[in-house]
């Protein structure tokens, strides 16, 4: 089997080889998965430069998430699960950036044989975050506004998504023009352009109204021109550090307004959360896809030994959207 692993900290393409490796003996409840396809994300660089939580020993093989086929079962695992296609979760316990993967098989999820591969495959890290998010922080309600920067990411596409299906309004943040126009299409209720003018064009846009919740993936200064707009009592989420800038606030709103500021991290919810509630919410996006309602553009996929290229495009700051290994015939 061939499988990119990681043999030392640094920048992708000089510290990622592709390597074929024997196939591992198959445990009494692991699983064998024959991939489909597997998204590079964010956290997945910065594990591969040494600044991620998780810091593995090498050789260790990468990609967090993906989807694929069970062709072969261990001893203790229902034979039925044979044949069917699961989603791989983002536990960091086994690399999806290979052709075949060995999972135990409490990190899969079974999920839709009908929808597409490549929206499937991204659903362990982002869609599952950003519904968390949606979740966990405000009892939002049909109408309340959200605010969120880098809203043209995949992440940010998600949680416009999710968002208008439950019938939240979002004000989103971008930094160019392009960026505005796609959040536009995708069905963002307002966006502005990161600049200069920002905090009078938060105002403008919202027209008197106040968000619920903030989420933030950038830092510095456009999150904390967002906290301005909060309501009594709302929260600020920081759930990635992209640009390694820290969150700009003033005190002051945290003071006089009784607002909160939290951290999320979808490694501590795996860890912690019942295996049922991971199943349900998982099966739940995964139906999500399937109907078409929840999905994330595409911009380029590659196959496995591809891979320099495929790193290099995935690290452009203009991407229109996400770069993913598709693997064999499927």
């Amino acid at each position: 089997m061939q499988q990119l692993q990681l043999v030392a900290y640094g920048e992708p393409s000089d510290v990622i080889e592709l390597n074929r490796v024997p196939e591992p003996a198959l445990g009494q409840e692991d699983v064998l998965v024959s991939m489909e396809a597997a998204p590079i994300n964010p956290s997945d660089f910065m594990l591969v430069r040494g600044i991620y939580h998780v810091r593995p020993a090498f050789p260790f093989p990468v990609g967090a998430e993906g989807v694929g086929r069970v062709i072969q079962t261990g001893s203790k695992v229902d034979g039925a699960l044979r044949g069917r296609r699961v989603l791989i979760l983002p536990t960091y316990e086994q690399g999806t950036w290979a052709d075949q993967v060995v999972v135990p098989v409490r990190n899969v999820v079974p999920t839709s044989d009908d929808a597409d591969p490549l929206q499937l495959s991204m659903i362990g890290v982002n869609p599952a975050t950003a519904y968390l998010l949606l979740k966990r922080y405000a009892s939002l309600m049909p109408g309340d506004w959200i605010g969120q920067t880098a809203a043209n990411s995949a992440m940010g596409q998600y949680i416009l998504k999710l968002a208008k299906l439950a019938g939240v309004k979002t004000l989103n943040i971008v930094r160019r023009e392009e960026a505005a126009e796609q959040v536009r299409r995708l069905g963002g209720d307002r966006v502005v352009l990161q600049g200069d003018n920002l905090a009078k064009d938060i105002e403008e846009a919202l027209h008197g109204k106040k968000l619920s919740l903030v989420l933030d993936t950038l830092g510095g200064s456009p999150v904390g021109e967002l906290g301005k707009s909060l309501k009594r009592g709302g929260s600020v989420v920081i759930y990635a550090m992209d640009s390694g800038q820290i969150p700009a606030f003033s005190p002051k709103h945290f003071i006089f307004l009784g607002l909160s500021l939290h951290g999320f991290w979808l490694g501590d919810w795996m860890r912690n959360a019942p295996r049922t509630e991971i199943q349900e919410i998982y099966q739940k996006l995964g139906d999500l896809v399937a109907d078409g309602s929840l999905s994330a553009e595409v911009e380029h996929v590659y196959p496995l030994e591809r891979f320099k290229e495929a790193f290099e495009q995935s690290l452009k700051s203009n991407r229109s959207g996400k770069i993913l290994f598709k693997f064999g015939a499927h």
